[in-house]
């Protein structure tokens, strides 16, 4: 809320943000809040260093659930807290939160901050809602699922400190658990269960909750295409791991597979077991779920299924424009929900991003590998914190045993990650400085 006023002390004309300056906001808050995390950190008297303080900052905001503490046990309840309510705030967005605070005070919010919602910002409703009007409404949901979830805990027999703390996590799909053993510490079936139920549905688009609880549009999930395909990649996932799991007589309980398949899709990141020595092509897989990520406006990290979507159309339309060169096919846009005058604004800024992500993918590759991690590492730590799932399958010793630079850098990729890339790379180029 500090961030909040600050916002209404600097914007005295009741303007919260203008296109011009919607990068630099949406940038520039979530690096602020980063360094204000970390500066909380540093007074409790725990010994850690600043960059041990950004990183822990960074992640929880960012909701990757990489955790840069050794043990969790020895640290104050207050501090866990903290790190959990930083996960819960950064889930849905401080700047979604920011448009909540201060429309509700009578400013006026420019378009641009929906960039800060994970993923294209596409409403199937046919009301067309703004993102002003449904603003507090996406809150509401998100609030009352955690109150949902925390209750579920507690009637489960986990402590209200425990169920609130718990929910905070899950229902933000950051991956920061209380005890060490994460989920694993409750020993309860009925834990996971709840668990898996609630990244689910924090896994799903906020806009079709919104759609259906505010709205009252019952069709929403049924007629939203990457809805259908989020489910549909999930089951065929829990299937195609249970039947491999059974073929190599692993013995591994079908709960915790799907607990895995559904963390890691969701980008919460929770783990159950040690996943290294799943068999086969498993943990790999496993990551690249996280990759692929939730729905977009969703809490998921990763790319988002609805540009994977289109990605998919695309290559296929590419491949019938070779075979029938003058063959008239439709809008890869139309085929994944986009329509309307901004669909070819949409298919550019995704074509974009995946040059971008791949690019940035790359480089951090190279640039950790130059800060002394080997590739295998590097590569598993670059797609933990890009994707904002926070599993690193090479790293035993933790993330507590990694340089500063290479922890600054991981920081970096975080919030990147989050913002999503264009929007933090827009503010680099000259040519939008050169315009002011």
């Amino acid at each position: 809320m500090l961030l909040v006023f600050l916002l209404q002390y600097y914007f005295r004309q009741r303007l919260f943000a203008i296109e011009s300056n919607q990068y630099v906001i949406v940038v520039m808050l979530w690096l602020g809040a980063a360094i204000l995390g970390a500066s909380i950190f540093k007074i409790y008297p725990v010994a850690m260093s600043w960059d041990d303080a950004f990183f822990a900052s960074v992640s929880g905001l960012t909701t990757t659930g990489l955790d840069v503490f050794s043990s969790l046990n020895s640290l104050p309840k207050s501090m866990l807290f903290l790190r959990m309510w930083i996960q819960f705030i950064g889930g849905l967005g401080i700047i979604l939160m920011a448009m909540t605070a201060l429309t509700t005070g009578g400013f006026l919010v420019g378009r641009g901050v929906k960039s800060d919602l994970p993923g294209p910002v596409v409403s199937y409703s046919r009301k067309r809602p703004k993102m002003t009007d449904i603003a507090r409404y996406l809150w509401l949901i998100y609030c009352a699922t955690a109150l949902v979830c925390c209750v579920s805990l507690r009637v489960l027999g986990l402590s209200w400190y425990e169920s609130l703390c718990e929910s905070f996590s899950i229902v933000s799909t950051g991956g920061y658990t209380l005890h060490d053993a994460g989920v694993a510490h409750y020993q309860s079936s009925g834990v996971k269960v709840i668990t898996i139920l609630f990244m689910l549905f924090s896994g799903i688009n906020y806009l079709l909750h919104y759609q259906f609880f505010v709205l009252r549009e019952y069709l929403g999930y049924r007629s939203n295409i990457e809805f259908r395909s989020y489910l549909s990649i999930l089951l065929s996932m829990a299937l195609l791991f249970i039947v491999v799991m059974w073929l190599y007589g692993s013995g591994i309980p079908i709960l915790d597979i799907v607990f895995m398949v559904v963390s890691m899709t969701s980008s919460a990141g929770f783990v159950v077991g040690d996943i290294q020595n799943w068999p086969s092509f498993l943990p790999l897989l496993l990551i690249f779920l996280g990759l692929v990520g939730g729905c977009a406006g969703s809490t998921s990290g990763g790319i988002k299924i609805i540009r994977w979507q289109f990605l998919v159309k695309e290559g296929a339309r590419a491949c019938q424009l070779m075979r029938h060169p003058r063959a008239i096919l439709s809008d890869p846009a139309v085929a994944v929900g986009m329509s309307g005058s901004s669909a070819d604004h949409q298919i550019t800024i995704m074509r974009g991003f995946f040059s971008m992500y791949i690019g940035y993918f790359l480089v951090s590759i190279l640039i950790l590998s130059g800060l002394g991690m080997d590739f295998t590492s590097a590569f598993f730590a670059v797609c933990a914190s890009l994707s904002n799932t926070g599993v690193m399958l090479t790293s035993p010793a933790g993330v507590a045993s990694l340089s500063g630079p290479v922890k600054n850098w991981l920081a970096l990729t975080m919030l990147i990650g989050r913002i999503e890339i264009l929007a933090f790379f827009v503010i680099l180029s000259p040519s939008y400085w050169m315009e002011k």
